[in-house]
């Protein structure tokens, strides 16, 4: 098949039978985590709610309406129900995974087999689609933004670089974390060009990806102003952010406590009255932050340091079984003791909370939340294979690049993964901060194996002709 002239408008080669049946597989591993995990309605969900509903004219202007980025908030505007919402982010998870398989069918042949089953089993990009919150719709735009471009940059299609920045525009919007992306993957591959890694036959769609997601961020920038006196590109919680990231090793010098509550508090402590995720308190947190840092500049990297830590210890969010209300808390409860035991991911004030309660006695004895906490150990553990055998295949597919040129999708899947893990070491960890990128890992996870049971393969034949 000619790839060149079977491009669709899902940036791959033309579907058979075999992407449907996977596209069906993957919605029906979504349905399964459905009726298996849990997703309650989150804090953060009830605060873009209340700015829909003032988005709508139909409800009162929320006290700080700068942070969360307000494309979730539109969502719950525009569309009847929550439950709809949950369906268009299911369909969209689905449909954007199935294509990227699609897509490395080319790409990849031989791991083909191998991608279509991690992408079955790609749980915590399904929980996460089927979670009320604003990474699913931001990891299937960005996903499909990256499809489109690798079509756009292969046939200098304009119409397709216009298409890309749309969706990567769309992405920012729901997560700001994802605004200087366009620019990353733009002079990044401008650098593996001049290196002759890449062969990239013109720059204009590269420039016109840029451009339009830049362009697609310029409504939020004038809205920020409107708000707040100040334009801006990204929200009003960097300074929140920076903070917390202080706290993340318990002992710090600090002694700021690395969580929302902490950043609050310190904001209250310095005799303000404002909310720590406005854009007052961005300022004051970040003249804070500077400070501290400028103090104990070595704790600056201790706290990085923890954050690699945690990132490689806990990369994915893999959702929690459905449980009632008691075993949920004890769950809660199993996990910051483990956590606390292995100086990694700990929440210093839930962890104070439940040792002050005496939780932890009653909470050994539950017979759920201990199968659910096992669930929990063993999926954290694959996720970390998980990112460990992404990256060995990264490394395996640049020592690859001198040889043979390398894929472009390749390379903005290895770049657009390594840009979440630099802002989940650089500026702040969660366990589901890479869930949005999680797929971008797949195909490096399948380079990885197959290299790895290759050198096993032909390990005899050496030593038969050795003996020989």
């Amino acid at each position: 098949m000619n790839y060149e002239a079977s491009d669709t408008l899902l940036a791959g080669p033309a579907w058979t039978a075999r992407d449907l049946g996977l596209l069906a597989a993957i919605g029906g591993a979504m349905l399964l985590c459905v009726m298996t995990l849990s997703h309650p309605e989150l804090s953060v969900f009830h605060r873009l709610v209340a700015i829909g509903v003032w988005l709508q004219g139909a409800g009162p202007k929320p006290d700080v309406v700068t942070w969360p980025a307000w494309g979730y908030a539109w969502l719950v505007a525009l569309l009847p129900s929550f439950t709809w919402i949950v369906v268009l982010q299911a369909c969209a998870g689905t449909v954007a995974l199935a294509a990227l398989a699609n897509n490395l069918r080319r790409t990849l042949p031989a791991e083909y087999a191998l991608i279509a089953l991690l992408c079955l089993f790609a749980i915590p990009w399904h929980d996460m689609q089927l979670t009320l919150y604003p990474s699913g719709a931001a990891g299937s735009a960005a996903l499909l933004a990256l499809l489109f471009l690798d079509v756009a940059v292969r046939k200098s299609s304009l119409k397709f670089a216009i298409l890309a920045g749309v969706l990567c525009g769309i992405a920012q919007n729901f997560r700001t974390e994802f605004v200087l992306l366009p620019v990353f993957l733009g002079l990044a591959a401008l650098l593996l060009s001049k290196l002759r890694i890449l062969q990239i036959p013109t720059l204009t769609p590269l420039v016109s990806f840029i451009a339009v997601a830049l362009l697609m961020q310029l409504p939020w920038a004038m809205f920020y102003h409107a708000e707040t006196g100040r334009y801006s590109l990204t929200e009003s919680n960097f300074g929140h952010v920076l903070h917390v990231s202080l706290g993340s090793r318990p002992n710090n010098p600090w002694k700021i406590q690395g969580d929302d509550q902490g950043a609050m508090q310190a904001v209250h402590d310095a005799g303000y009255p404002f909310s720590s995720l406005s854009e007052q308190g961005n300022q004051v947190l970040r003249t804070m932050v500077w400070q501290d840092m400028k103090q104990h500049p070595y704790a600056v990297v201790q706290r990085t340091l923890q954050q690699l830590l945690n990132t490689l210890a806990a990369p994915f969010n893999w959702g929690e079984p459905q449980l009632n209300k008691s075993s949920a808390l004890n769950v809660d409860v199993l996990r910051q003791e483990l956590k606390s035991r292995l100086g990694v991911g700990i929440n210093v004030a839930k962890l104070r909370t439940f040792r002050s309660e005496n939780l932890y006695a009653s909470a050994r004895e539950d017979a759920h939340a201990k199968l659910a906490l096992a669930y929990q150990i063993a999926a954290v553990g694959c996720g970390s294979m998980i990112l460990i055998l992404g990256l060995l295949g990264m490394a395996f597919a640049l020592l690859r690049a001198k040889e043979t040129r390398s894929s472009l999708l390749l390379w903005l899947l290895a770049l657009t993964a390594l840009y979440k893990c630099s802002q989940d070491i650089l500026l702040a960890y969660q366990v589901n901060y890479l869930n949005n990128v999680y797929p971008m890992f797949l195909p490096f996870v399948a380079i990885s194996l197959t290299s790895i049971f290759g050198r096993f393969r032909r390990r005899p034949a050496i030593v038969s002709a050795t003996s020989g």
